[in-house]
């Protein structure tokens, strides 16, 4: 650190912590506070007048530069403007379902006269609780599009499947298929894939057995994999990495298996 005793920095290059704060778009209690607990974020000052930190412009506008590219600084910077601090996706969520649970609330006589004290009791209240469940239930495909997510798990599955098949060319994953013996395929899908499809299963059925049902059509295509090893594979990861109870799995894996082969 450099004391202005000896000024290889001039004043009009120095910026003190309200300065610094400032163009760090905090108050300067905060950037003090970082700077007690040596946060490393925030960098060594370059000088000091009258035993107060300075810093360089130009280290100034590196850390604000870095803050803005941040975690945090995303998410500020995606969220200006709104007065929850929310992105604008969630402040889309928001306000459409405070619109909703408004008109629910106020606009429905049958429900605004349980706000009379006398009607208010904890049956009522479940009741209207209820109906504000069912209102977030019911809007799913609004918050997550049914059509967006089922597109982008076909992918990722095909995209491990991909690998998989690949592997299996190379002979590092595969047991060749003597005479009379079926090949034996080694599917796969990735934790964070399987978890994303068991979520769509549980949450939107017809909507992943549709999805499914391409991704059973494209894997014959691409690969002349049988049905039944898809469902096989896909049925598999869900179990390990899903949440899904063992009877709904069946079930619901039973709507896939071609005819021919249901037990």
């Amino acid at each position: 650190m450099v004391d202005l005793a000896t000024p290889e920095l001039t004043g009009a290059q120095l910026l003190g912590v309200p300065e610094m704060a400032e163009l760090g778009g905090i108050t300067a209690s905060t950037l003090r506070a970082y700077i007690s607990r040596s946060n490393s974020e925030v960098p060594q000052p370059q000088a000091t007048v009258g035993g107060r930190d300075q810093w360089a412009r130009a280290v100034a506008d590196d850390w604000v530069e870095a803050r803005q590219r941040s975690r945090e600084g995303v998410r500020a910077t995606m969220s200006a403007g709104d007065r929850d601090d929310l992105s604008r996706g969630a402040a889309e969520v928001r306000d459409h379902f405070a619109a909703d649970f408004h008109n629910t609330l106020w606009e429905r006589p049958d429900v605004r006269k349980r706000w009379v004290l006398r009607a208010r009791n904890e049956v009522s209240v479940r009741e209207v609780s209820d109906a504000l469940a069912w209102s977030v239930a019911s809007s799913l495909d609004r918050i997550l599009p049914t059509s967006l997510l089922g597109h982008t798990v076909t992918d990722a599955v095909l995209h491990s499947y991909a690998e998989a098949v690949e592997m299996d060319r190379d002979g590092e994953n595969s047991e060749e298929a003597g005479p009379g013996k079926e090949k034996l395929w080694m599917l796969y899908v990735s934790r964070p894939v399987a978890e994303m499809l068991d979520w769509f299963i549980r949450h939107h059925p017809e909507s992943a057995h549709h999805y499914i049902g391409e991704i059973m059509r494209e894997t014959h295509r691409r690969w002349e994999i049988p049905a039944e090893e898809t469902i096989r594979a896909l049925r598999t990861a869900v179990s390990m990495d899903g949440k899904m109870s063992e009877e709904d799995r069946k079930t619901f894996f039973a709507l896939l298996t071609p005819p021919a082969t249901a037990s």
